[in-house]
């Protein structure tokens, strides 16, 4: 197929997941054109991918989508006409391949472009008479064509048994009609077996699942009808639903028992404590601060050594690597590594000694970095805090008597607020959202909203994204592979642009830093884990890495994939239990309400969650206004909210 050097203003096909476009181009470079589709969206691609041009159709932009539906119209016409067993009769005794063009003329006796667009599809579309053999395509043999004619009348008839299956799905789901015995039985079999594997569910029961409810999960749905059923697997719903492994293997719990860390030296000054929620167990991260003269601190971020248990390639690091993350579930938590490691050996338990990865900064009086080091260490911290403890003495008044535990505080909320100050002169974007936690224990659903501006929350995230901050100075620094977060600016009023990864250090405007990492939770999360593997091994073995760049993306690559995975499934299970919450306790409650951007949404202000907001008059973003539950359905995530009436500035 000889195509033209210049593609501009010029009507054009494109390939797009096995079907012709029809769009305009509208720029063009050496490898890649610019084209306008008929719904005004452009994109850009590689100018291989386009097969058809019209030379003879250059409309103007403003005219395209009339262009488009001539163009369209003929296409029709044309693919009307078009029978390919015929053309099959025809040209399968030639054993030869065709091009498109050739097939066009010989069926439609002219090589128009139309005809080459229109033979072109149904060639791509076609399972039974053509073989493509790139843009070339030879008849099958009346054998194979005979073969393939009786496979797909086996499909045909299992797909008569599978709409049979769908309707027995629709029914459970929609009218709540239960199968008769002999139907049923069938049904839990085939839906238990399809949610114990994720690896081995069937497309076709995918598909029927999809055809039954299109706007829930297949696995979701296939949970749901088994528990309409009375048939649910035991064990939490998302758990299930995801396919997430609770249990590791023996190998796994043999190595997390009997595997030796490296000797560290012991850091014996060091007055260390933790801050975290009341029933954290893998705890990761502890903080200490000593003030020096004019005004400059000493920081230490102690983060949990995890890299000196888990070792590189054994089973323990493979089934974290699968894992990716611990997910922390309404219902349960799975960790990412066994209990004995994740909760005990390698968590910053108060009293107990324990490795560290120390990040140690001198910042002065302003907030601003000196000089720091990282290095490996044996440390026992003195106290454990949790974030609502920790309020409640930042929150006594200064001209009382403090305790040492208080005193302490007082000196590391002085550095977070120093910290925090500079990077928002350095141009970071301070972002802080409340977020519901919910557990379910025994049936019943808890709710509590977190604050993450709260002053220990503050705290402790400051101390986290210097020691981030450190770690990729570090390895920027020495060239030390390492996975950096960036973030670039948004221009306009866009809001941030999402963060991605990079081998290479570049600016992150979330944290208004010129390189970013993050290694802060190696307990909960395999990337940081493998970061702080390289890090130590760098430090401690005079710049000898554990990985290079290449194995580095392939590794992170598949374990964020794994943990961004699960924080969706964290996600759906979070507000899938929320929304019950408000089913059983909220229904016909006035609930207090913001208004967010553009007005369509509203957000309750107890529990942090968004919905829909119906019979509101035109509000301004940020409008604080009464609202009442209208609609709300767990399984699908959806609530409707119904305005009441807009509060006064000073409610």
């Amino acid at each position: 197929m000889v195509m033209p050097e210049n593609y501009l203003g010029m009507l054009v096909e494109y390939l797009d997941d096995g079907r012709l476009r029809p769009a305009l181009v509208v720029r063009e470079q050496a490898n890649q054109v610019a084209i306008l589709d008929g719904s005004g969206r452009e994109r850009t691609l590689s100018r291989d991918l386009v097969l058809v041009h019209y030379p003879d159709r250059r409309p103007r932009r403003e005219a395209i989508t009339q262009a488009l539906a001539q163009l369209e119209q003929e296409r029709a016409q044309l693919a009307a006409e078009l029978d390919l067993n015929l053309l099959w009769e025809v040209v399968r005794e030639h054993e030869q391949s065709y091009t498109a063009e050739e097939l066009a003329e010989l069926f439609f006796g002219r090589r128009s472009q139309v005809a080459v667009a229109v033979m072109l599809e149904a060639l791509f579309a076609d399972r039974l008479y053509f073989v493509r053999r790139h843009l070339n395509f030879v008849a099958r043999d009346a054998a194979q064509v005979e073969r393939l004619r009786t496979q797909y009348e086996r499909i045909r008839l299992r797909s008569e048994s599978g709409r049979r299956f769908t309707n027995l799905l629709h029914s459970v789901l929609h009218s709540r009609a239960l199968p008769n015995s002999e139907e049923a039985a069938p049904l839990i079999a085939e839906l238990k077996r399809y949610l114990e594997n994720p690896f081995t569910r069937s497309r076709d029961l995918t598909m029927m699942l999809e055809t039954a409810v299109s706007d829930i999960s297949p696995a979701e749905a296939a949970y749901e009808v088994l528990e309409r059923m009375g048939a649910a697997p035991p064990g939490p719903r998302f758990a299930i639903i995801g396919g997430i492994r609770s249990k590791f293997s023996e190998a796994v719990l043999k190595e997390a028992v009997e595997v030796a860390p490296p000797v560290r030296s012991p850091d014996t000054d060091v007055q260390a404590i933790t801050i975290d929620d009341d029933e954290t167990l893998e705890i990761d991260d502890a903080i200490s601060c000593e003030p020096l003269a004019n005004g400059e601190m000493c920081l230490r971020i102690h983060i949990a050594l995890a890299a000196d248990f888990v070792i590189k390639g054994g089973p323990m690091d493979s089934e974290a690597a699968a894992r990716g993350a611990t997910f922390y579930l309404p219902e349960t938590t799975i960790r990412m590594l066994p209990d004995s490691i994740s909760t005990d050996r390698a968590s910053l338990i108060a009293g107990r000694e324990r490795h560290v990865f120390t990040t140690e900064v001198i910042v002065s009086a302003s907030g601003g970095i000196l000089k720091f080091s990282i290095y490996p260490a044996l440390i026992q911290v003195k106290a454990r805090l949790s974030y609502d403890e920790a309020d409640r003495l930042l929150e006594q008044p200064e001209n009382g008597e403090i305790d040492e535990k208080t005193l302490l505080l007082r000196t590391l909320q002085e550095a977070a607020t120093k910290l925090r100050t500079h990077r928002r002169e350095a141009g970071a974007v301070l972002v802080q959202r409340r977020e519901p936690k919910i557990r379910v224990i025994d049936g019943e659903i808890e709710v509590k909203v977190i604050d993450n501006a709260s002053p220990s929350r503050q705290l402790v995230a400051e101390f986290m994204v210097l020691s981030n901050y450190c770690a990729a100075r570090f390895a920027a620094d020495q060239g030390v592979p390492l996975i950096y977060r960036t973030q670039p600016a948004a221009s306009g009023e866009g809001g941030l642009l999402r963060a991605r990864l990079s081998l290479y250090p570049e600016f992150h405007t979330g944290v208004g830093f010129d390189c970013y990492s993050q290694l802060s939770s190696p307990i909960r999360r395999y990337m940081d884990l493998a970061l702080q593997r390289q890090l130590v091994s760098a430090v401690t073995e005079r710049h000898t890495t554990i990985y290079q760049p290449d194995e580095l993306l392939r590794l992170l690559a598949a374990a964020e994939n794994a943990e961004t995975e699960g924080r969706e499934l964290e996600r759906r299970s979070k507000r899938y239990w929320l929304l019950r919450y408000f089913q059983q306790y909220l229904g016909g409650r006035p609930l207090e309400a913001i208004v967010q951007r553009g007005g369509a949404t509203a957000e309750i202000d107890a529990y942090a969650i968004r919905g829909t907001l119906h019979g509101a008059p035109n509000l301004a973003a940020h409008t604080r206004i009464l609202v009442r539950v209208a609609r709300v359905e767990p399984l699908r995530g959806s609530l409707a909210l119904d305005y009441l009436n807009t509060l006064s500035e000073h409610h």
